[in-house]
């Protein structure tokens, strides 16, 4: 799963949270694309959990 504007969009709308713009180019950046592959060639997918969690954790912190 990737972010994208609309998925952001959604989030604010049915978790009526305040998602700053500067914090939404920040969490595209970060979660707009597939993760990398690490050194072993495994790769990764972020969940929603892990998505939502890490975007709640950016919120809180500013």
């Amino acid at each position: 799963m990737i972010v994208t504007k609309k998925y952001i969009q959604n989030l604010r709308e049915k978790s009526f949270l305040t998602i700053p713009k500067d914090a939404e180019e920040v969490i595209i950046e970060k979660f707009g694309k597939e993760p990398e592959p690490d050194e072993n060639g495994h790769i990764y997918e972020y969940t929603e959990q892990d998505i939502y969690e890490q975007i709640m954790n950016m919120i809180r912190n500013k």
